[in-house]
């Protein structure tokens, strides 16, 4: 089942025993394009700015309640590693975060999820959480310090679209599976272009994202694109279609994941 990641903002995060915080943001897998954690804000009970839960906490999501119910308590995250406030999210630390909580140590799997590898960029983006203090010298050394693969779903949105010969709209959300939590298609709003009109790409047509130009680069052309598809939210009820999925890949002539 296919969830659009920005209608689980704002969600609950039900430990164990008690309410853990809200989702805040999401950080996924660039180069495979997978979700691999959350991002909780504890309000004031927690000293750490920030919090990451892997997906692989998840025991239910409650769209009724507005709840992401996990495996963890008060104390473990109390226990855990702090990701701080203008600080990235280093490989380094990563690991200590995955290795204390006991996750999957995802990049050492040679096919994690089912998620095909995706070309994100050589330019590492100066920024994962908020890097808007810092100068562009002390940016540019923080840069070699990042050496990581996730990035913020906050970050990333609205960040324009390049076809193959023009520019054209900005990337308003993603939709992920909640079976393996890969992410299947970004939603593509073309108001610029084409009045009212919402598309969907997958992120296996992209060619390359650009951090400093905050661009993604598809592989189609505008009228390619202009004339996919439309997807109509109220139709779907906030999911994708299989059918719609079948007339998507059919008019780029792609091959259907779910086929593979």
């Amino acid at each position: 089942m296919l969830r659009k990641l920005k209608n689980l903002e704002g969600f609950t995060v039900q430990g164990r025993d008690e309410k853990l915080g809200k989702t805040k943001d999401f950080y996924f897998d660039q180069h495979r394009f997978v979700l691999r954690y959350l991002v909780i804000d504890t309000g004031n009970w927690l000293k750490h700015e920030k919090t990451l839960i892997s997906t692989d906490s998840f025991e239910e999501i409650n769209y009724d309640n507005q709840e992401i119910i996990v495996n963890l308590t008060a104390e473990d995250l109390e226990a855990g590693p702090s990701i701080q406030k203008n600080k990235p999210v280093s490989r380094v630390m990563e690991e200590k975060v995955v290795k204390h909580f006991d996750w999957p140590i995802y990049w050492t799997s040679s096919h994690p999820a089912d998620g095909p590898a995706i070309q994100a960029g050589s330019i590492i983006r100066e920024k994962l959480f908020n890097f808007e203090n810092l100068t562009d010298e002390e940016k540019q050394a923080k840069e070699k310090e990042i050496e990581s693969n996730l990035r913020s779903f906050n970050e990333i949105r609205g960040y324009h679209i390049q076809a193959q010969d023009k520019e054209f709209g900005h990337l308003e959300d993603l939709f992920v599976d909640e079976e393996n939590w890969v992410i299947r298609y970004l939603l593509i709003d073309t108001r610029n272009i084409l009045p009212g009109k919402d598309v969907l790409i997958a992120p296996e047509w992209l060619q390359n994202i650009s951090w400093n130009k905050e661009k993604l680069y598809v592989s189609k052309t505008r009228e390619e694109i202009k004339n996919a598809p439309e997807y109509r939210e109220e139709s779907s009820d906030y999911l994708v279609d299989r059918r719609y999925e079948e007339k998507l890949y059919n008019h780029y002539d792609e091959i259907k994941y779910w086929q593979q």
